[in-house]
Order: C-alpha cells, then sequence, then structure tokens
C-alpha cells in the first residue's frame, strides 16, 4: 500500500503548479492516507463483488469535507482521486504480470465511482459552509463584542449562544512551513488550513460555543468563562497554547485577560492585544501580572525615544548588552552574573562601568538602574 501512495504523490505533485515537485509533509498526512484507504475498499469489494458500503466511504466524505473547509479547490481534490486510482491500477497490473482478472477493471471503476462522489459531495458541503453566513456571523459577533457594539441581536439571529463573561485571548500565529511556497494559491490554502485546523482543535480542546476571528496571522478568540473565572481560565489557557503549537505545527503567542462580563470584553480586548505585543518567545501566554513594568511602558511618551536610544546603544555592543540582561536577570548579584558569563567578576565590574559612560546611566545607582531596566523594557 505503501508504494501505491509514495506513486500516486509523486505523480500528483508533478502534475501540480503548487509544490515544485517537492511533496509536503501535509500530503504525507492526507493525501498518502486517503490512498492506503482506498486500496483497502478496493480489495474488499473487488474480492467480495459488491459495492462500497455507506460506512466505508464516510472517511473519505470527513477528509474531503476537511479540503472543502480549508479552501482546496474541487478540481485539485477530483485530480487526487484519479491519480490514486491510476495507482492502484498499475500496481495492481504489475503483481499480476500485466493480466489483472477480467472484473478487476470494473470493480475498480465502481470503487473510483462512488468515492469520487461521495468526496466532491462532501467537499462542496463543507466549502459552502466554510463561507457561509454562520461563519461570517461569528467573525462579526467577535468584531462586535470587542468594538464594544451590540452583538445579542444579531448573535440570535445566527443561534451563536453568547455567554456571560469571556477569557480574551489575543493570538499570534507564526506561518507554517507550508505557507512558504512561492505559489499564491498554495500559500492561501496553506493558510487557510492553518485556520481551519486551529479552530477545530480550540473547540475540540474548550467548547463548541468559543468564538474565533482567526486569520493566517492571528487574531481573536473569546473562550466562554464566568465573572470569578480568571484563575482557573489562565490555567487552562496556559496548558492550552502550548498543546496548540505541538498539534498544529505552529508557533504561537498569545495575550490573555478576563472579562467578568460582555460590558468589559473592549477592555479586555485592548489588554490582550498589548499583552501580546510583549511577548517574547513561541508558547508563551502574557498576563498583566506578570507583565506590569513592561505594559506601563508600552504606552507612547515623550521618553521612549530617549529610552529606545539607551537601548539602542547597547544593542551596538554585544558583551555589554549580555552583562547588563544577566545582571537583571540575577537580581544585581555580580558574582553569579560572572559565573554565567565565563568571566572574572571583575570583568562585570569593568562592563557595568563601561556601561555608564556609553550610556550617561550608571547601573550602580537606584535610579540608573530604573532607567536602563525601562530602556530593556522598552526595546
Amino acid at each position: 500500500m505503501q508504494a501505491v501512495a509514495d506513486r500516486a504523490l509523486r505523480a500528483y505533485v508533478e502534475a501540480s503548479p503548487h509544490y515544485q515537485r517537492v511533496v509536503p509533509d501535509h500530503l504525507h498526512r492526507t493525501m498518502a492516507h486517503t490512498c492506503r484507504q482506498a486500496v483497502q475498499l478496493y480489495v474488499r469489494i473487488a474480492r467480495q463483488q459488491r459495492e462500497p458500503l455507506e460506512e466505508e466511504l464516510r472517511p473519505f466524505r470527513d477528509r474531503a469535507g476537511d479540503r472543502g473547509a480549508e479552501g482546496l479547490p474541487v478540481a485539485e481534490l477530483v485530480r487526487a482521486y484519479f491519480f490514486i486510482f491510476e495507482a492502484i491500477w498499475d500496481e495492481f497490473t504489475q503483481i499480476t504480470d500485466g493480466a489483472p482478472p477480467p472484473d478487476a477493471a470494473a470493480a475498480l471503476l465502481r470503487c473510483a465511482h462512488r468515492l469520487a462522489y461521495a468526496g466532491v459531495c462532501a467537499h462542496q458541503d463543507e466549502s459552502q459552509a466554510a463561507h457561509s453566513e454562520g461563519r461570517e456571523a461569528m467573525r462579526e459577533v467577535v468584531r462586535a463584542l470587542a468594538a464594544g457594539e451590540p452583538a445579542a441581536e444579531f448573535a440570535a439571529r445566527f443561534e451563536i449562544r453568547l455567554a456571560g463573561a469571556y477569557g480574551v485571548l489575543a493570538l499570534g500565529l507564526a506561518p507554517h512551513p507550508t505557507e512558504s511556497v512561492t505559489d499564491t494559491v498554495g500559500r492561501r490554502l496553506a493558510g487557510h488550513r492553518k485556520v481551519h485546523q486551529l479552530i477545530q482543535h480550540l473547540r475540540r480542546e474548550l467548547r463548541d460555543d468559543v468564538l474565533a476571528a482567526l486569520d493566517p496571522d492571528g487574531g481573536l478568540v473569546l473562550m466562554p468563562s464566568a465573572p470569578d473565572g480568571a484563575d482557573r481560565d489562565l490555567v487552562t489557557v496556559r496548558a492550552l497554547i502550548p498543546r496548540l503549537q505541538r498539534l498544529s505545527g505552529v508557533a504561537i503567542t498569545c495575550g490573555y485577560a478576563h472579562s467578568p462580563g460582555l460590558a468589559t470584553v473592549p477592555a479586555a480586548t485592548a489588554q490582550a492585544r498589548k499583552l501580546l505585543q510583549l511577548v517574547t518567545g513561541p508558547g508563551q501566554v502574557a498576563v498583566l501580572d506578570d507583565y506590569l513594568f513592561e505594559y506601563q511602558l508600552a504606552h507612547d511618551s515623550d521618553a521612549l525615544p530617549q529610552l529606545t536610544s539607551i537601548a539602542g546603544r547597547l544593542r551596538g555592543e554585544p558583551d555589554l548588552m549580555a552583562t547588563l540582561t544577566t545582571y537583571f536577570a540575577n537580581d544585581f548579584n555580580r558574582r553569579e552574573t560572572a559565573r554565567q558569563l565565563h568571566v572574572h567578576p571583575n570583568t562585570v565590574d569593568n562592563r557595568l562601568s563601561r556601561i555608564a559612560v556609553l550610556t550617561g546611566v550608571s547601573p550602580r545607582t537606584a535610579r540608573g538602574l530604573m532607567i536602563l531596566g525601562a530602556a530593556l523594557a522598552a526595546s
């Protein structure tokens, strides 16, 4: 079966303008799996001389529906099916030394007919649903709640349940490797696929009534909560984001705020979005309690350009920047700083003196430490 899958994938990729003859990982997970199941189905119905059963076609419907939701054109789906069945016939011909039984071709045609018809119908249904009023309505409800506009009547019209409180997640999504293709259509499909899969994961991990307005580079998720659910939800979100990363293969950053009622969703949204800008590493969840200093400095002020200038001078001296950031990380313990940098404590002293000369701010005074800390946070 693997030989059939490999042959079908190679033929499909070579005929497609989207992949530059390189089989991407997602095709190994999707098309190859479909191919193996198609082989098994064909062997069963050929041996038993019967039509495929409805339950045997269900996996093909489900997978075709997923491709429709991701935005794969139906023509590409049909093309993939034909390459699969051509590969099956090639393999069967080789096994029988070029003389397959007379009824083998008829069985293959019946299998291809039923499978393709079921897949195209499911693809069409999900493709239409993906662009339906209901999907757009959910995005509109998220937008309205985040903007502080009335949303209850609109949500009720589309049977979208509103919670009394929400955990607000501002997500940043890194590109998936499949989005690096040069082909515009392939890149768009990869982005749609990423968003579709993330929303499916969110619904499985949280609740079906989670609201999401996501684009390939990120967006908002409103997680149903309770007025006093901030601490519980934070535990859930901190476990959720790394899990989403593993499931999707995408680096995710998150700013999180809690809204105890619908009226406070706009404020929580603004806070979550600002916290998202402060996150430095994938998988991290930024909350206000952990970023009080950085959050305060994130506001524009006349002092910001000067603080940025101090940080810029330090960035031009990597040894000094590393020394200062390590010095802060170790609560100004020069010996521990020296140990982590693998230098003598006197070297740390010399570098701190050079920082004072370079920036005009001494890291040996309380005021100097506050200014330098603000410069690092603002940079």
